[in-house]
């Protein structure tokens, strides 16, 4: 409810009891001196009119009544009705004024982040032309430059030597929305959503006028927002913001996550800026990106649909190898620039995907999504979480485009099965190999310790080569239990949901510096001469029938068919047995026929 109705309020609720004949006699009496003073003599002021009123006792009545009921409606209305020296529209207006911006945003997410923004406006305070300097874009992308305006834009990443050219509006095809930093778009929306009763907004104007005027917003419980809070330091001699302090709830105590700072309010700047002249050095790799069809139109879909969808077709083109896919979803990214930013991490699988939802960052218009899925790396699997896979739309094409991620991992538990029961051939025999698919029953033993031998530092290097080049066991005939160094192993039924083993789950304990041996029998229709494809992490031996085939001796991570292992199955059963040894960290193998 607007001020001026609470007061009508209020002024109703008063009666006013005046004698009906006695209200005509003031109201005559009053007429008649104004009649009187119409056309005053010269020289009459209004003071001197004043006081030829309130020379009537009857109009002395009436002031005072008028008096007495002001003051009592004075009385009983609240502080937060009166009106306050400073409002939000003071800002609004002073911006209009404004035609260049220095600002500064630093903040910490897994790390400390700077970002250093120049803005440059028209005559309505509209922001035509940036440059946006950041330390860190995430460990993919690290620092970047970014210059340009609405029309066209470019980008510098050093740690890439990688110029791209062609863009847009570089704060959307970036990911990054100049209404998150830019102070005047930042206080008309706060306008906004104080009107819509979307935020609480309480306003300090100290006394001191050398003080800064504190404006708090909160956001009021069971929004999207309520764990946010802002505080904006506006000063009080030009009504311009020169500070921003933004709040997260964290364990029941709101944390400071981010401050923007502005200064050098209409402090010309260079137009050379608002370019990349002098950053990119001539070796550069140049990719233009303006024939990239970005992004997914959204069509029939809702907002909360579309984010779901463009986030189940970005993660479904990295696991089909399709960066080329994936990144005209991310920001219109080359696609060499998506990949190396998996790291030579391998997407298995999706697991669930959504809900989405707007981003409850007050600051942001994008929406959010999430996804759960199975990732390799190394020879182990993760389970992956995208909690957040933020999503923003390109107003001009009505497309959107996925501006970044939020991903933590963990190790997978439950990519291999284990069982010591049946734990004989008949459970891990192949009724013949079809090429290109891999072998993902085994029978292991394992995991066995490195051999001890005197003299002999198993952690050594040396020692690591002794127990690769050791070997205790009978490859032609199979025991369902073995004795190494005097201690009883037994064999175990082992398979893997994925086509890469993961044998860093054959225990709780340390993986490091140890081995396993995996047991395999396969039944072939006829002579067969092919080709086997391994990967390992790391050193690896594979034998056919009890005659080594294969043996190599390195530290590395998965890679399927990285060795290729040419190999003749005889007709019948054939005995395939794999060592696999470990080092450290990571631990698995692949292993399967190569379609020739």
């Amino acid at each position: 409810m607007r001020p001026r109705e609470n007061i009508e309020k209020i002024i109703k609720k008063f009666n006013v009891d005046v004698n009906t004949r006695k209200d005509q006699e003031i109201f005559d009496e009053l007429r008649r001196i104004q009649t009187k003073s119409k056309q005053p003599a010269p020289g009459i002021s209004a003071i001197t009119i004043w006081r030829i009123l309130m020379k009537s006792r009857m109009t002395k009545l009436a002031a005072a009544a008028v008096i007495i009921i002001a003051l009592v409606v004075l009385l009983q209305i609240p502080d937060s009705l009166l009106p306050t020296a400073y409002a939000l529209q003071d800002t609004i207006e002073a911006y209009n004024s404004i035609r260049w911006l220095h600002v500064n945003q630093s903040g910490r997410a897994s790390t400390e982040i700077r970002t250093e923004l120049w803005l440059g406006c028209d005559e309505q305070g509209n922001v035509t032309k940036m440059r946006l300097e950041s330390d860190n874009a995430g460990d993919s992308v690290g620092s970047l430059i970014l210059a340009g305006g609405s029309d066209s834009s470019e980008v510098w990443l050093p740690k890439h030597n990688l110029h791209l050219t062609g863009y847009g509006d570089a704060s959307i095809m970036l990911g990054f929305n100049v209404s998150e930093l830019d102070p005047k778009l930042l206080i008309e929306k706060l306008l906004k959503q104080q009107d819509r009763g979307e935020v609480i907004v309480d306003i300090d104007e100290p006394a001191q006028k050398t003080e800064p005027i504190i404006v708090t917003v909160t956001y009021p419980q069971s929004s999207r927002s309520e764990n946010w809070k802002k505080v904006f330091h506006i000063d009080q001699a030009n009504k311009l913001l020169t500070k921003i302090d933004k709040y997260e709830l964290r364990d029941q105590q709101f944390q400071h996550v981010r401050t923007l700072e502005f200064s050098d309010y209409n402090q010309p700047i260079d137009q050379m800026m608002f370019t990349l002249t002098g950053d990119v050095p001539a070796d550069a790799q140049v990719v233009d990106v303006s024939d990239i069809e970005a992004g997914l139109l959204q069509g029939d879909m809702t907002e909360e649909e579309v984010a779901v969808e463009i986030t189940r077709q970005f993660f479904e083109a990295v696991i089909a190898g399709n960066f080329s896919r994936a990144g005209q979803l991310y920001l219109a990214a080359p696609d060499f620039l998506v990949e190396k930013a998996f790291m030579g991490a391998n997407m298995v699988k999706i697991i669930s995907l959504g809900p989405g939802h707007p981003d409850p960052d007050p600051d942001s218009d994008s929406m959010i999504c999430s996804c759960k899925a199975i990732a390799e790396f190394g020879g182990q699997y993760y389970d992956l979480d995208a909690w957040k896979v933020k999503v923003i739309r390109d107003k001009d094409t009505n497309c959107w485009l996925i501006s970044g991620t939020s991903i933590t991992a963990s190790p997978a538990s439950d990519t291999v099965t284990l069982s010591t029961d049946s734990a004989d051939l008949n459970a891990a025999t192949y009724n013949g190999l079809t090429p290109g698919e891999f072998m993902r029953k085994w029978l292991v033993l394992g995991p066995l310790p490195y051999p001890v031998r005197d003299g002999i530092h198993f952690g050594s290097e040396e020692g690591q080569r002794v127990a690769f080049d050791t070997d205790s066991l009978d490859f032609r005939n199979f025991t369902p239990k073995v004795t190494i160094d005097n201690t009883l192993y037994q064999w175990a039924v082992l398979e893997s949901k994925y086509s890469i083993v993961d044998l860093a789950q054959l225990s709780e304990e340390n993986k490091d510096l140890q081995i396993a041996y995996l047991w395999a029998q396969v039944e072939m229709p006829e002579d067969t001469i092919a080709a086997l494809g391994i990967g390992s992490n790391d050193g690896v031996k594979v034998w056919l029938n009890g005659e080594l085939l294969h043996e190599n001796w390195l530290y590395r991570n998965v890679v399927s068919d990285n060795d290729r292992v040419p190999i003749t199955f005889r007709k019948g059963t054939n005995q395939l047995v794999l060592k696999v040894q470990n080092a450290l960290g990571l631990w698995g193998f692949s292993c399967r026929l190569l379609d020739e």
